[in-house]
Parts: structure tokens; sequence; C-alpha cells
């Protein structure tokens, strides 16, 4: 009886530190030096910290010279009604070597 007590304490201890650490690990992570780094950031900023470790996210073929590289993002927005969410994003590298994002719903 001891054994599963103690196992189960440690599984409850790993359930906790997941559940709090993403929004506080966040801004430490996404830092803007990869296409992929700033996406995530923009969708922590847009107020969807877990969401953004988990979102899916796709380098797509088009190239935009105005606003770059083009990237699929599929993620869950639980403020959205149909909760799933396919965005349309592109990311640009500036001159100071972060990405600048820029995203949308699409056609």
């Amino acid at each position: 009886m001891k054994k599963r007590r103690k196992v189960l304490t440690i599984s409850l201890f790993i359930v906790v530190v997941f559940a709090i650490f993403p929004p506080i690990l966040a801004p430490m992570v996404h830092d803007q030096d990869s296409p992929r780094s700033a996406l995530r950031e923009a969708i922590y900023k847009d107020g969807h910290p877990y969401q953004s470790f988990f979102a899916f996210i796709k380098k797509g073929e088009y190239q935009d010279h105005e606003y770059g590289q083009r990237y699929d993002v599929y993620w869950y927005d639980y403020n959205s009604p149909t909760g799933d969410t396919a965005t349309i994003c592109y990311a640009k590298e500036n001159e100071n070597e972060k990405y600048e994002v820029a995203c949308g719903t699409g056609p």
C-alpha cells in the first residue's frame, strides 16, 4: 500500500508541474529566434499559454516577399465557437535576426 501511495503522489506532482509551468516558461522558451518559436509566442501573447506549446505548425510552400514564409498553424482555441482553429501565418526575419509574425484565417 505504501508503494501505491508513493506512485500516486509522484504522479500528482508531475501533473501539477505540467499544469503550472507552461505559462511561466513560455516567455523564456518562445524567444523569436526561429519562425516556429515566433509563431508560438504569437499564440502565447494572444492569451493561450498552453496551446502555444501544443500547437501543430506545418511549413507551407508559399513564400511571400512582403510577409515571409507561410505556415499553417493548428491549435485548439477555447474562445472560438468551433474550438479548432486553423490559422494561416507568415513569419519574416527582420534586421535584428528575430521573426515578425502576421496571422489570419485565410479564405
